[in-house]
């Protein structure tokens, strides 16, 4: 009896553990830093923050029906697709346009790799040398943390 409750514990664990998933942070060789944090990240995605150590960043999206995009821009942004619309009409009319859209992940971490500055989001998965990881976002549904390499 005691086995079979240790080994139900124990697959309970893993499957939570195994259902977490993650959103990296990408960014091309040229950005200055080994790490950034999820404000950092959220600054550059919202077009308040421009540079990092002198480097000028070019944020890229996924198309908003992406669902990685749709855990990106509540786990980072803390905003849904109506409120970041609304939140770009405004920043449209001083002047300031939204990242660009790319249309799949391996699109990003092409982009990021060969643009001077560039900095994206992905699964895992899409991870290549091309490019280096800033951050792993791991999300469970309910709350995330940020985690180094």
């Amino acid at each position: 009896m005691m086995r079979k409750l240790i080994t139900f514990i124990f697959f309970t664990i893993w499957f939570s553990i195994s259902k977490a998933e993650e959103i990296v942070i990408i960014a091309n060789k040229s950005i200055p830093v080994n790490h950034i944090s999820k404000r950092e990240v959220k600054l550059i995605y919202l077009k308040k923050k421009f540079f990092i150590k002198g480097t000028k960043v070019v944020p890229v999206n996924l198309h908003p029906f992406n669902p990685l995009r749709k855990k990106f821009n509540r786990y980072i942004l803390n905003m849904d697709e109506e409120q970041l619309s609304l939140y770009w009409n405004e920043m449209y009319f001083n002047g300031i346009d939204p990242p660009i859209v790319l249309s799949s992940q391996r699109a990003v971490v092409e982009f990021v790799s060969k643009v001077k500055g560039a900095i994206g989001y992905i699964s895992p998965k899409y991870v290549n040398n091309k490019v280096k990881i800033l951050l792993r976002v791991r999300i469970n549904g309910k709350k995330s943390s940020d985690s180094r390499r």
